[in-house]
Protein backbone atom coordinates (compact mmCIF):
# COMPACT_ATOMS: atom_id res chain seq x y z
CA UNK A 1 0.00 0.00 0.00
CA UNK A 2 2.76 2.38 0.67
CA UNK A 3 4.74 1.99 -3.04
CA UNK A 4 1.26 2.51 -4.30
CA UNK A 5 0.43 5.97 -2.22
CA UNK A 6 4.17 6.76 -3.67
CA UNK A 7 2.74 7.14 -6.84
CA UNK A 8 0.04 10.24 -5.88
CA UNK A 9 1.85 13.22 -6.55
CA UNK A 10 0.91 16.37 -4.86
CA UNK A 11 0.08 18.13 -7.91
CA UNK A 12 -2.61 15.72 -8.72
CA UNK A 13 -4.13 16.09 -5.10
CA UNK A 14 -4.25 20.21 -5.79
CA UNK A 15 -5.54 19.85 -9.27
CA UNK A 16 -8.64 17.90 -8.14
CA UNK A 17 -9.44 19.92 -5.13
CA UNK A 18 -9.02 23.37 -7.20
CA UNK A 19 -11.56 21.64 -9.56
CA UNK A 20 -13.54 20.65 -6.60
CA UNK A 21 -13.68 23.91 -5.04
CA UNK A 22 -13.99 26.00 -8.79
CA UNK A 23 -16.53 23.22 -10.41
CA UNK A 24 -15.58 22.92 -13.35
CA UNK A 25 -11.74 21.60 -15.93
CA UNK A 26 -11.85 25.08 -17.59
CA UNK A 27 -12.46 27.10 -14.70
CA UNK A 28 -9.54 25.08 -12.86
CA UNK A 29 -7.10 25.32 -15.88
CA UNK A 30 -7.13 29.00 -15.97
CA UNK A 31 -6.60 29.29 -12.13
CA UNK A 32 -4.02 27.31 -12.62
CA UNK A 33 -2.55 28.19 -15.61
CA UNK A 34 -2.84 24.87 -16.90
CA UNK A 35 -4.28 23.25 -20.37
CA UNK A 36 -7.58 22.00 -19.84
CA UNK A 37 -6.10 18.18 -21.01
CA UNK A 38 -3.41 18.90 -18.06
CA UNK A 39 -6.21 19.51 -15.37
CA UNK A 40 -8.07 16.27 -16.82
CA UNK A 41 -5.20 13.78 -16.96
CA UNK A 42 -4.12 14.86 -13.31
CA UNK A 43 -8.19 13.58 -12.74
CA UNK A 44 -7.96 10.44 -14.37
CA UNK A 45 -4.81 9.83 -12.91
CA UNK A 46 -6.36 10.14 -8.99
CA UNK A 47 -9.56 8.27 -10.98
CA UNK A 48 -7.05 5.28 -11.99
CA UNK A 49 -5.19 4.92 -8.94
CA UNK A 50 -8.88 4.64 -6.63
CA UNK A 51 -10.52 2.70 -9.04
CA UNK A 52 -13.45 4.90 -8.46
CA UNK A 53 -15.35 7.60 -10.69
CA UNK A 54 -14.68 10.93 -8.93
CA UNK A 55 -16.25 13.74 -10.99
CA UNK A 56 -19.68 13.99 -12.87
CA UNK A 57 -19.30 15.79 -16.10
CA UNK A 58 -22.19 17.67 -17.39
CA UNK A 59 -21.61 19.61 -20.67
CA UNK A 60 -20.00 23.05 -18.82
CA UNK A 61 -19.16 21.72 -15.46
CA UNK A 62 -18.77 18.71 -13.37
CA UNK A 63 -19.99 17.76 -9.89
CA UNK A 64 -18.07 15.40 -7.32
CA UNK A 65 -19.32 12.08 -6.85
CA UNK A 66 -20.26 10.74 -3.41
CA UNK A 67 -16.79 9.32 -2.86
CA UNK A 68 -15.19 12.48 -4.67
CA UNK A 69 -16.87 14.44 -1.81
CA UNK A 70 -15.12 12.59 1.09
CA UNK A 71 -11.99 12.31 -1.16
CA UNK A 72 -11.99 16.32 -0.93
CA UNK A 73 -12.49 16.36 2.05
CA UNK A 74 -9.33 14.68 3.48
CA UNK A 75 -7.47 16.29 0.32
CA UNK A 76 -7.90 19.86 2.02
CA UNK A 77 -6.85 18.62 5.13
CA UNK A 78 -3.70 16.79 3.71
CA UNK A 79 -2.94 20.66 1.65
CA UNK A 80 -3.54 22.39 4.57
CA UNK A 81 -0.90 20.35 6.63
CA UNK A 82 1.34 21.06 4.02
CA UNK A 83 0.99 24.46 4.45
CA UNK A 84 1.28 24.43 7.98
CA UNK A 85 4.66 22.39 7.13
CA UNK A 86 5.73 25.41 5.06
CA UNK A 87 4.96 28.41 7.53
CA UNK A 88 6.80 26.32 10.24
CA UNK A 89 9.79 26.32 7.83
CA UNK A 90 9.65 29.54 6.84
CA UNK A 91 9.31 30.83 10.52
CA UNK A 92 12.68 28.71 11.22
CA UNK A 93 14.06 30.28 8.38
CA UNK A 94 13.11 33.96 9.81
CA UNK A 95 14.12 33.27 13.36
CA UNK A 96 12.62 34.87 16.55
CA UNK A 97 11.95 38.27 16.36
CA UNK A 98 10.33 40.86 18.60
CA UNK A 99 10.82 42.59 22.38
CA UNK A 100 10.60 40.52 25.39
CA UNK A 101 10.91 42.13 28.68
CA UNK A 102 12.01 40.51 32.23
CA UNK A 103 11.12 41.84 35.14
CA UNK A 104 13.79 40.71 38.50
CA UNK A 105 15.63 42.69 41.67
CA UNK A 106 18.42 45.13 40.21
CA UNK A 107 21.51 42.72 41.69
CA UNK A 108 19.80 39.56 39.84
CA UNK A 109 18.50 41.62 37.15
CA UNK A 110 21.94 42.37 36.65
CA UNK A 111 23.57 39.28 36.73
CA UNK A 112 20.70 38.03 34.35
CA UNK A 113 21.40 41.39 31.80
CA UNK A 114 25.35 40.55 31.69
CA UNK A 115 25.00 36.40 31.50
CA UNK A 116 21.40 36.24 29.59
CA UNK A 117 20.59 38.63 27.31
CA UNK A 118 24.14 38.31 25.35
CA UNK A 119 23.52 34.33 25.13
CA UNK A 120 19.90 35.12 23.62
CA UNK A 121 21.35 37.61 21.17
CA UNK A 122 23.89 35.46 19.65
CA UNK A 123 21.15 33.04 19.19
CA UNK A 124 18.25 35.30 18.10
CA UNK A 125 20.02 38.63 16.68
CA UNK A 126 16.31 40.15 15.96
CA UNK A 127 15.12 39.73 19.31
CA UNK A 128 15.26 42.60 21.49
CA UNK A 129 15.43 42.55 25.25
CA UNK A 130 14.29 44.94 28.06
CA UNK A 131 15.03 44.65 31.96
CA UNK A 132 12.11 45.78 34.42
CA UNK A 133 14.28 46.16 38.26
CA UNK A 134 12.91 46.37 41.88
CA UNK A 135 12.14 44.44 44.79
CA UNK A 136 8.19 44.32 44.39
CA UNK A 137 5.91 41.18 42.79
CA UNK A 138 3.78 43.48 40.78
CA UNK A 139 5.11 43.60 37.67
CA UNK A 140 3.52 40.34 36.37
CA UNK A 141 0.31 42.31 36.88
CA UNK A 142 1.54 44.63 33.52
CA UNK A 143 0.63 42.81 30.16
CA UNK A 144 4.02 44.20 28.60
CA UNK A 145 5.60 42.21 31.00
CA UNK A 146 6.42 38.88 29.42
CA UNK A 147 9.27 36.98 31.97
CA UNK A 148 10.29 37.51 35.92
CA UNK A 149 12.64 36.43 38.12
CA UNK A 150 11.22 36.06 41.57
CA UNK A 151 13.37 35.78 44.67
CA UNK A 152 11.45 33.58 47.88
CA UNK A 153 8.13 32.10 47.32
CA UNK A 154 5.94 32.44 44.79
CA UNK A 155 1.80 32.40 45.83
CA UNK A 156 0.04 33.65 42.75
CA UNK A 157 -2.54 30.78 41.54
CA UNK A 158 -2.40 32.68 37.70
CA UNK A 159 1.69 32.15 37.32
CA UNK A 160 3.99 29.13 35.82
CA UNK A 161 6.85 29.45 38.40
CA UNK A 162 9.91 27.02 37.21
CA UNK A 163 12.37 26.80 40.46
CA UNK A 164 15.94 27.79 38.61
CA UNK A 165 18.19 27.50 41.81
CA UNK A 166 18.95 28.89 45.20
CA UNK A 167 20.68 31.42 46.74
CA UNK A 168 22.51 32.35 50.14
CA UNK A 169 23.87 35.72 51.79
CA UNK A 170 26.52 36.62 53.31
CA UNK A 171 28.37 38.39 55.53
CA UNK A 172 30.88 40.66 54.24
CA UNK A 173 32.83 43.70 55.34
CA UNK A 174 35.26 45.95 53.89
CA UNK A 175 38.98 44.02 55.31
CA UNK A 176 39.93 46.94 57.58
CA UNK A 177 36.52 46.90 58.99
CA UNK A 178 36.59 42.79 59.40
CA UNK A 179 40.07 42.60 61.23
CA UNK A 180 39.01 45.38 63.69
CA UNK A 181 35.26 43.91 64.64
CA UNK A 182 36.50 40.80 65.70
CA UNK A 183 33.31 38.96 64.86
CA UNK A 184 33.90 35.24 66.31
CA UNK A 185 30.38 34.15 66.71
CA UNK A 186 26.99 35.31 65.12
CA UNK A 187 26.00 36.81 68.56
CA UNK A 188 29.03 39.28 68.32
CA UNK A 189 27.26 41.15 65.59
CA UNK A 190 24.78 42.81 67.88
CA UNK A 191 27.34 45.19 69.15
CA UNK A 192 28.92 45.51 65.74
CA UNK A 193 28.20 48.64 63.00
CA UNK A 194 25.67 46.61 60.76
CA UNK A 195 24.20 47.62 57.02
CA UNK A 196 20.32 46.53 57.36
CA UNK A 197 18.46 46.08 54.05
CA UNK A 198 15.66 47.87 55.04
CA UNK A 199 13.90 51.34 54.23
CA UNK A 200 12.21 52.47 57.21
CA UNK A 201 14.70 51.84 60.41
CA UNK A 202 18.21 50.80 60.72
CA UNK A 203 17.52 47.35 62.32
CA UNK A 204 17.19 43.78 60.91
CA UNK A 205 17.31 40.21 62.37
CA UNK A 206 19.58 38.25 60.68
CA UNK A 207 18.88 34.72 60.73
CA UNK A 208 22.29 32.52 59.48
CA UNK A 209 22.92 28.91 59.58
CA UNK A 210 26.16 26.25 59.60
CA UNK A 211 27.37 22.88 60.47
CA UNK A 212 26.95 23.99 64.33
CA UNK A 213 23.81 25.09 64.07
CA UNK A 214 21.25 27.89 63.71
CA UNK A 215 21.58 31.52 65.16
CA UNK A 216 19.42 35.07 64.75
CA UNK A 217 20.31 37.78 65.41
CA UNK A 218 18.84 41.39 66.01
CA UNK A 219 21.43 43.83 64.61
CA UNK A 220 21.37 47.34 63.98
CA UNK A 221 23.91 50.07 62.57
CA UNK A 222 24.59 53.68 61.19
CA UNK A 223 22.90 53.18 57.62
CA UNK A 224 19.50 51.22 56.29
CA UNK A 225 19.38 50.98 52.26
CA UNK A 226 16.44 48.54 50.77
CA UNK A 227 18.89 48.24 48.23
CA UNK A 228 21.75 45.93 47.72
CA UNK A 229 24.09 47.26 45.39
CA UNK A 230 24.18 50.24 47.67
CA UNK A 231 24.72 48.20 50.82
CA UNK A 232 27.45 46.53 49.00
CA UNK A 233 29.43 50.20 48.24
CA UNK A 234 28.63 51.73 52.08
CA UNK A 235 30.54 47.76 53.01
CA UNK A 236 33.45 48.46 50.69
CA UNK A 237 33.91 52.32 52.01
CA UNK A 238 34.25 50.52 55.52
CA UNK A 239 30.87 51.98 57.18
CA UNK A 240 29.95 48.27 58.50
CA UNK A 241 28.95 45.00 57.94
CA UNK A 242 26.56 43.79 55.34
CA UNK A 243 24.80 40.63 54.47
CA UNK A 244 24.61 40.20 50.75
CA UNK A 245 23.25 37.41 48.49
CA UNK A 246 26.34 35.47 47.21
CA UNK A 247 25.89 36.17 43.68
CA UNK A 248 26.68 39.74 43.81
CA UNK A 249 29.91 39.35 45.63
CA UNK A 250 32.29 37.18 43.20
CA UNK A 251 34.62 40.02 41.96
CA UNK A 252 34.72 42.14 45.03
CA UNK A 253 35.73 38.78 47.24
CA UNK A 254 38.48 38.17 44.46
CA UNK A 255 39.58 41.54 44.31
CA UNK A 256 39.69 42.20 47.85
CA UNK A 257 37.39 44.70 48.34
CA UNK A 258 35.26 42.78 50.38
CA UNK A 259 36.45 39.48 52.65
CA UNK A 260 33.62 37.13 54.46
CA UNK A 261 33.24 37.67 58.19
CA UNK A 262 32.11 34.15 59.73
CA UNK A 263 32.90 32.02 56.34
CA UNK A 264 31.45 28.72 57.70
CA UNK A 265 28.00 31.10 58.46
CA UNK A 266 25.62 32.31 55.73
CA UNK A 267 21.76 32.61 55.52
CA UNK A 268 19.78 30.30 54.47
CA UNK A 269 18.91 29.15 50.85
CA UNK A 270 16.35 31.65 49.30
CA UNK A 271 14.84 30.04 46.09
CA UNK A 272 14.89 31.40 43.03
CA UNK A 273 11.68 31.18 40.05
CA UNK A 274 11.29 31.93 36.64
CA UNK A 275 7.45 32.90 35.95
CA UNK A 276 5.40 33.44 33.42
CA UNK A 277 1.43 33.50 32.18
CA UNK A 278 0.45 29.86 31.78
CA UNK A 279 0.61 30.24 27.43
CA UNK A 280 3.29 32.25 27.62
CA UNK A 281 5.31 29.27 25.89
CA UNK A 282 2.62 29.84 22.76
CA UNK A 283 4.51 32.90 21.72
CA UNK A 284 8.06 32.33 19.33
CA UNK A 285 9.35 34.87 21.61
CA UNK A 286 8.75 34.20 24.89
CA UNK A 287 9.52 30.23 24.09
CA UNK A 288 12.69 31.09 23.05
CA UNK A 289 14.25 33.57 25.93
CA UNK A 290 12.71 30.88 28.25
CA UNK A 291 14.03 28.31 26.87
CA UNK A 292 17.72 29.58 27.13
CA UNK A 293 17.13 31.29 30.42
CA UNK A 294 15.91 27.38 32.22
CA UNK A 295 19.58 26.34 30.22
CA UNK A 296 21.81 29.61 31.63
CA UNK A 297 20.46 31.16 35.03
CA UNK A 298 20.48 28.20 37.33
CA UNK A 299 24.41 27.66 36.18
CA UNK A 300 24.78 31.06 37.47
CA UNK A 301 23.53 29.80 40.65
CA UNK A 302 24.99 26.45 41.01
CA UNK A 303 28.79 28.11 40.48
CA UNK A 304 28.18 30.58 43.72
Amino acid sequence: MVAEFRTIGLGALHVFHTVARLGGISAAANHLGMAKSGVSRHVAQLEEHFAVRLLERGSRSVRLTPVGRKLDERIQSILAEIDLLGDIAHAERAGVSGQVTIAATPEFGALVAERLFPEVRQRHPDLSLVMRTGYTFEDMQDPNTDLAVRIGSVDDENLVARPIGSFSRWLVAAPQVNATASVKTPYDLKSRPCLTFRGDRPSAAWRLISGKGEAAVEVSGPFAVRNFTILNQLARAGHGIAFLPNFMLDDDLTRGFLVRCLPEWASPATPVFLTFRPGARKVARISAVLDIAQEVLPDLLERR
